[in-house]
């Protein structure tokens, strides 16, 4: 995952979108020297809607520690 600060960002925001769209790029936002916006592919991403139902694979083998 690449870090770039929110000024490079905001100078040409569609080149991220694109980079993240075509070709699977994940980019760490910073502002001040300080992480703070993940600009990821939804493929990656796990949504819980009100309603219960996931978007995205829950990885329940992965050993992540979630939790502890």
């Amino acid at each position: 995952m690449k870090t770039i600060t929110i000024q490079e960002f905001r100078k040409e925001p569609g080149e991220f979108f694109r980079a993240v769209q075509r070709h699977g790029r994940s980019f760490l936002l910073t502002k001040s020297g300080k992480p703070f916006a993940k600009l990821v592919p939804v493929n990656e991403t796990i949504i819980v809607h009100p309603d219960g139902s996931i978007f995205g694979d829950l990885d329940t083998t992965s050993g992540s520690g979630h939790g502890s």
